[in-house]
């Protein structure tokens, strides 16, 4: 039933993509995407590169934190393998499996590495809905966006930031009020008979928001230059301080569970953001597609990571 429900939201992504490539013409595309400048592509990679090693810095160092000595190249290894994953899975909930890959890497329990992962990313998605709110609010401003957009992107954001503040509930309140929301959950129901566990373990990096907070936004500066580089590798002119706003608006849709990673979500959102600023469809989607790659390139590093636990 699983495979089926996955294999449906693959074919929903695809037919979003084949609709969308049937709008422009897909010799156009390909016009763009040859004319790529490699070097700034490569710049790009580099940048989701250090974005990751910025990742599993926090993990390590929220690792560390709960009492666990653990190499960073085993850190950064499975969180690489939760990122292929993520990358596969509807709303890129396979991030989530790296508490697996660590225990099966490294012995370390999965309620505990699940505490060091579920707070931060709540947080995560707090400061992504601030981001888009500001992005929002500067397109608005300087630019003449459609009203619906607008509405759509609030509500978007709205959602994030609920799924958010309740992952701080779940990891920091009460844990007999905790134990019957998680009861509630697919996938997190299993937990509820170590919480105990996931809790101490969670109250312990509680008092590291602050470093928390600064990786992520050292993170973010790297997440931006990648568009930026990926903007200059087809010709598109955007400044680095709008690619900064941009992604993490855009970047919302990739946690949509309606298809894998937000797939053919993400691209119909670049093509209609990117319109406001006077840039083709065409450029936008070249522009996406350049993203998902450089994305899949870099999180390759985890293959061999996960087909290892896997076994």
């Amino acid at each position: 039933m699983k495979k089926l429900h996955l294999f449906i939201q693959i074919i929903i992504g695809i037919s979003i993509i084949a609709f969308i490539l049937n709008k422009l013409g897909l010799h156009e595309v390909f016009i763009v995407l040859k004319k790529t400048d490699m070097f700034y592509f490569v710049l790009a990679c580099l940048s989701y590169l250090f974005l990751n090693l910025i990742l599993a810095s926090r993990l390590s160092y929220l690792l560390t934190k709960t009492g666990h000595e653990i190499k960073f190249r085993d850190v950064f290894l499975s969180h690489m393998g939760g990122m292929i994953i993520g990358d596969l899975t509807p709303g890129r909930s396979g991030y989530f499996l790296t508490p697996s890959i660590l225990k099966k890497k490294a012995g370390i329990p999965i309620t505990e590495g699940m505490a060091c992962i579920f707070a931060p990313q709540g947080i995560e998605f707090i400061l992504k809905v601030a981001g888009a709110i500001a992005a929002i609010i500067y397109l608005s401003y300087y630019l003449n966006i459609e009203k619906n957009f607008i509405i759509y992107s609030g509500i978007g954001s709205l959602i994030l930031l609920i799924v958010g503040i309740l992952m701080l509930l779940v990891s920091w309140n009460n844990e007999k009020m905790t134990s019957k929301f998680l009861g509630k959950i697919p996938f997190l129901n299993k937990f509820t008979g170590n919480l105990s566990s996931f809790k101490d373990r969670s109250i312990l990096i509680k008092d590291s928001l602050n470093i928390i907070l600064m990786l992520y936004l050292i993170g973010w500066l790297f997440a931006a230059l990648q568009w930026y580089f990926l903007g200059k590798a087809i010709g598109i002119d955007i400044s680095f301080f709008s690619f900064f706003l941009l992604h993490p608006l855009i970047t919302i849709l990739m946690f949509v569970p309606l298809s894998p990673a937000g797939l053919g979500l993400m691209e119909g959102g670049i093509i209609l953001v990117f319109s406001f600023f006077g840039i083709s469809p065409a450029l936008g989607m070249v522009f996406s597609v350049l993203v998902r790659i450089s994305i899949i390139v870099v999180d390759l590093i985890g293959l061999k990571t996960v087909i290892t636990a896997s076994r």
